[in-house]
């Protein structure tokens, strides 16, 4: 079934004593284009969740936001450089002893001067935070494609009801094909008549003259063409994938036949069901700007 490109997803899972939570909105757009917004100590698997959303959403302007609310997998080193402490000691003591003072050199006066003691902030082993991530994340998206599924749905519908109006409509041009031309005849031998006051008219001419409006009103063809066209959309929006701008390419098709059919019919009621079509074309290429 056919996929709107507008959803939204929210997914959630634990990590140590915190929960991620992952949520992502999706609109139109014309390709696939994501924004990420990941806390630092998730920032290394942004290609991996790029990979997650591209394998189930094909297209559309995708916004990701990924927040953990308690304390990342981190790990705290404290070093103490026990060289450099005896170092500052030795001359210190000196120092006291050249300078004859009696005050003894303390822990406080070693521990606070450069050098002595460095702290460290350390990542925690990135493949123990994946799994969560992966669990949210993977919620979130099937969340989304659910949403994406329920719109394509509605919108199906609305192009399912929409070509059947319009074949309904060729339905009614077919019918009216050839009294187009019958009813040129008659226009035309009656203005033959008036401009010769009612004298007997050239059967030959006049039928030379249908036969060269026939010819060049003849719409069986385009309306064979928009048959297949049709076809080939009911076809297109009852299946898979992305289909938005395949959808749109025989929009654009269904459009050239039906302009064809419009200049070429100078039946009143042919050109009234050609605009209706028209209409109801326009109304199907918008709708095919919010399918993948």
């Amino acid at each position: 079934m056919i996929k709107s490109m507008t959803g939204f997803g929210r997914g959630e899972a634990r990590l140590g004593n915190g929960k991620i939570t992952v949520e992502i909105k999706t609109v139109n757009h014309k390709f696939f284009d994501e924004t990420l917004r990941l806390p630092n100590g998730i920032a290394a698997f942004e290609d991996r969740i790029k990979e997650s959303l591209q394998r189930k959403l094909r297209r559309g302007k995708i916004s990701l936001n990924l927040s953990y609310d308690g304390k990342l997998l981190k790990k705290e080193r404290i070093t103490i450089n026990r060289k450099t402490a005896k170092s500052y000691h030795d001359e210190l003591s000196g120092l006291k002893r050249h300078l004859g003072l009696d005050d003894a050199v303390t822990m406080k006066d070693i521990v606070a001067l450069p050098g002595v003691i460095s702290y460290e902030a350390l990542e925690g082993n990135p493949s123990a935070v994946w799994p969560s991530v992966r669990k949210a994340l993977d919620q979130a998206i099937d969340r989304v494609v659910l949403d994406r599924q329920k719109e394509g749905r509605a919108i199906y519908l609305d192009l399912a009801k929409r070509t059947r109006h319009i074949e309904k409509l060729l339905s009614a041009i077919k019918a009216r094909a050839h009294l187009n031309i019958e009813e040129y005849r008659k226009r035309f031998a009656e203005r033959i008549k008036d401009l010769t006051g009612g004298r007997e008219i050239d059967r030959g001419r006049l039928e030379m003259e249908v036969a060269i409006f026939a010819k060049n009103s003849d719409i069986s063809e385009e309306i064979t063409r928009l048959a297949n066209h049709l076809a080939h959309f009911n076809k297109t929006i009852a299946g898979d994938g992305e289909v938005g701008k395949k959808i749109d390419f025989i929009a654009q098709e269904l459009h050239r036949e039906t302009n064809t059919i419009g200049s070429k019919a100078s039946d009143f009621k042919i050109s009234r069901n050609v605009i209706e079509i028209k209409g109801e074309i326009e109304k199907i290429r918008e709708q095919a700007k919010n399918l993948e």
